[in-house]
């Protein structure tokens, strides 16, 4: 009797871990073109290290089923390995997406792509992160990446939901301040790692940030049985972009916001009545010109 209340308690143990999930559901990928004579098995296990880092942290006190975890694709393209240092330069995208209600749609969210990384890695090592404590740069830029990536989708489905995870990658900014590894200083660059969280937590992006809600939650989530009205919703969102663009005009957070959705509004908006087709390219061929080719299309029905 003894040995089969036990069992039936390990059976619930092992299904409510199961049941349980961390945030992300991360694939990570390491590529590596340009480089020869260097042995590709550090490669394997750089992915398999990323990929754990990712997806086997706990990065928030929610609670998450495995269903509920946020999607991304990690990509790492290595253009420099030196393997008598250890040292490495890539380039990094990362693509986080979201569902869309009562659909089998997923959203692109987050379209980030960081061509600043360079790294030390060293296989079979034990990499440990403290946001406030600088030690490996693979590691905190994987760390702010993934506050970004939760920010974001936060902000999705609650209006400002994500400022306390876009607060724990400003403080890995901060913490990054005394290294000399780029990508991390307001100097350096105007879209870098320290002006997409300066920019999405400063009030001058708070338009974008309620975009973000109204645009998901008001706009798409409920477009399957409300069509025109979701579709009324993202157009209205979008309109906080001209207090953004008054303010400053072709912001990192702004390019960003329309490389992951430029595609996915004139979609929605190609079969929609002339007048909306009309308000949305008025807007849109202002605040992100680099996409007028797509909004022209969209405007003519294409």
């Amino acid at each position: 009797m003894m040995k089969r209340l036990f069992l039936i308690l390990a059976i619930f143990t092992v299904f409510g871990q199961m049941a349980r999930a961390q945030e992300l559901n991360c694939q990570v990928d390491v590529i590596y073109p340009q480089i020869q004579g260097v042995n590709t098995a550090i490669f394997d296990q750089m992915k398999q290290d990323v990929f754990e880092f990712m997806n086997n942290r706990k990065w928030t006190n929610d609670k998450f089923t495995i269903e509920e975890r946020i999607k991304c694709n990690l990509l790492i393209n290595i253009t420099d390995a030196r393997a008598s240092s250890n040292t490495y330069k890539a380039e990094l995208q990362i693509v986080s997406t979201r569902p869309v209600f009562n659909s089998s749609y997923e959203s692109a969210v987050l379209n980030v792509r960081d061509d600043a990384v360079t790294f030390e890695y060293f296989q079979n090592t034990q990499y440990n992160f403290n946001p406030d404590n600088f030690q490996n740069n693979l590691v905190s830029i994987l760390a702010y990446y993934a506050y970004m990536v939760i920010g974001y989708d936060y902000d999705t489905y609650s209006p400002s939901g994500g400022t306390p995870y876009y607060q724990q990658a400003q403080r890995i900014v901060q913490s990054a301040q005394g290294s000399n590894y780029p990508g991390w200083k307001a100097f350096e660059s105007d879209k870098n790692r320290y002006w997409l969280v300066e920019d999405i937590l400063h009030k001058t992006f708070e338009p974008l940030r309620a975009t973000l809600y109204q645009y998901h939650r008001e706009g798409l989530d409920i477009m399957s049985d409300k069509t025109q009205l979701g579709r009324q919703k993202i157009m209205a969102s979008l309109q906080g972009f001209n207090q953004i663009h008054r303010i400053k005009p072709m912001a990192y957070v702004t390019q960003l916001f329309f490389l992951a959705k430029s595609d996915e509004i004139g979609n929605i908006f190609k079969e929609a009545p002339v007048p909306e087709r009309n308000t949305v390219y008025e807007t849109l061929s202002k605040v992100d010109p680099g996409n007028l080719a797509k909004y022209e299309k969209m405007q003519k029905g294409k």
